[in-house]
């Protein structure tokens, strides 16, 4: 039996007859009903089935914590995509302004207009806290199978290396909907809980029920030492021997400290991280680390999803096994057939002259005349759903370096890690290639990494990450949620004989929605709301809520 069919038997067995034992979420046990209280049995249930009694039942459980970072619990299902799925990238898209939406479905996250009892923004808080705890349960699970002579300290040591990694990365991605930046002042500088151990019996429990607010500097220390210390914990540069895209590895640790180190404006961290998985100082970039290397194209990395150079973490989801076609990514932004081609390419990001009509990143943007708009073709199998979710690329962790190199001030490297990225997309690099004089000085150079990012990442949920970090930036300012495009009115102006899909056209403002002006981040909307079922639920964090709320 394979890897894959293994792991696809387990989620199944895992998701539909232990689903309880998966709910465990910020402060207490239940379901999406607020007055439902789940049974423990099947935590005692869940402990028989992956009793960590051998070597082969401690791999299904840590492959039971990848799949709660898959897809947690939605609604009573598993049928969404969070904390790391399809829904997790849409809502990272939505909440940006490079894509819009033909229909209704993402419109609160889009329009801004959630509230404490909003599923989306709830689910989201729940699985991810699901999703840590189910890590903690694991984590102390793999040390009971050590102490006992099961595994071995090697064994039990990448493990935990594995686990503290999907520990840091859920913590993060929480934060940048939960927390302000750590250079905006305000809301009492609240965090996360931080939950550092299972919480599974009754007086596990009770105990999470009184667990607060860490402040952001807090968090943002835990998740890091979370990170060293799986880094020290994986004894080779190696990617996992299993799966080296979809597993953690040393390099995927390194690669996800750049992106909260440039999260947390420490420059010299970003780089000294950056530059174990890219010493050079000049193009070609490679990584000893895990061999991570840029792919040839640019589309490598979405029709070789899962066997590439340049995906350095990504989650797994197969036919079997998949966001649905409600959270899917192909199944949201795809116009091929089988899509719901909910999700569109945005004229904002189309029309940009920082991205020249005959970039080959261009390919991967599908015209629909239905529609009458461009759609990302990125996840390209809508009636299979199977496409990995991409989490890290090696083109990331040599953007954050860039970025940092030029606030560092070293340009003559922030130049070649751009181009790095921009270059292999060009037709003509030795012509159409960034030079010291392209920009007139370091804001002008520092838009041009941020529109890179826009480009290069479009449809992969990162577009939300860097409006957050960016908010009061002293170089390229977001400033706060962008205004929104109204696709019914660009799909009109088209469909009468006008042009909206321009490369370096006016975005006009006409086709801004009424009601998605832009909104500055001291707005309280800038953070979503901890959810209204875990403030009734615990009383410390009800006391904590993001201002405004």
């Amino acid at each position: 039996m394979t890897q894959k069919s293994t792991i696809m038997i387990y989620n199944r067995i895992l998701k539909y007859v232990t689903a309880a034992a998966a709910i465990i979420v910020l402060a207490g046990i239940s379901t999406s009903c607020d007055n439902d209280v789940i049974d423990l049995q099947p935590v005692n249930v869940l402990s028989e089935i992956t009793a960590y009694e051998t070597p082969e039942r401690c791999e299904l459980s840590v492959i039971g914590a990848y799949d709660a970072a898959q897809c947690g619990v939605y609604n009573g299902s598993y049928s969404r995509g969070y904390p790391f799925g399809a829904a997790s990238i849409v809502q990272g898209e939505m909440r940006g302004q490079d894509m819009n939406l033909t229909a209704v479905f993402y419109d609160i996250t889009y329009a801004s207009t959630y509230t404490t009892a909003t599923a989306n923004n709830q689910f989201y808080w729940e699985a991810s806290f699901e999703c840590i705890n189910r890590l903690n349960t694991v984590m102390r699970g793999i040390q009971t199978a050590v102490e006992a002579g099961v595994l071995t300290a090697e064994r039990g040591d990448e493990y935990r290396g594995e686990l503290l990694f999907l520990r840091a990365l859920t913590y993060h991605a929480l934060m940048i909907h939960f927390a302000l930046p750590v250079n905006v002042e305000g809301n009492n500088s609240y965090g996360l809980p931080l939950y550092l151990t299972a919480h599974n019996t009754p007086a596990e429990i009770e105990e999470a029920l009184t667990i607060g607010r860490s402040s952001v500097q807090d968090t943002y220390a835990q998740i890091l030492k979370d990170l060293d210390e799986a880094e020290a914990l994986f004894k080779t540069n190696d990617r996992h021997s299993v799966n080296g895209i979809t597993r953690a590895s040393k390099g995927a640790v390194i690669a996800l400290k750049t992106r909260v180190y440039l999260h947390k404006r420490d420059w010299a961290k970003v780089k000294t991280e950056a530059a174990k998985l890219a010493s050079q100082q000049a193009a070609p970039f490679t990584s000893t680390v895990g061999g991570f290397a840029l792919t040839d194209s640019p589309a490598t990395p979405f029709t070789s999803y899962g066997s590439n150079s340049e995906s350095i973490f990504s989650i797994e989801n197969n036919t079997d096994d998949n966001g649905s076609v409600n959270g899917a990514m192909s199944a949201m932004m795809s116009a091929r057939t089988g899509g719901r081609a909910i999700v569109t390419s945005s004229p904002t990001l189309y029309n940009t002259a920082f991205w020249l009509d005959d970039d080959k990143r261009r390919d991967l943007l599908l015209y629909s005349s239905t529609f009458s708009y461009y759609f990302c073709d990125k996840y390209q199998n809508p009636q299979t759903r199977e496409e990995y979710a991409p989490i890290i690329r090696y083109a990331e962790v040599l953007l954050n370096y860039a970025e940092a190199a030029l606030r560092s001030g070293d340009k003559a490297l922030a130049l070649e890690l751009l181009n790095a990225v921009r270059n292999r997309s060009l037709a003509d690099p030795a012509t159409q290639a960034y030079t010291a004089s392209s920009f007139a000085d370091d804001k002008a150079f520092m838009e041009a990494i941020v529109w890179e990012r826009r480009i290069e990442f479009h449809g992969e949920g990162r577009r939300w990450e860097d409006i957050h970090r960016l908010a009061a930036d002293d170089l390229a300012p977001s400033g706060g949620i962008p205004a929104k495009i109204e696709y019914s009115v660009v799909r009109d102006l088209i469909r009468d004989g006008g042009e909206a899909f321009v490369v370096g056209g006016e975005v006009k403002a006409g086709w801004f929605g009424a009601n998605k002006a832009f909104i500055p981040y001291p707005d309280k909307r800038f953070l979503w709301p901890i959810p209204y079922v875990d403030i009734m639920r615990n009383s410390t964090l009800a006391a904590q809520q993001n201002a405004g709320w």
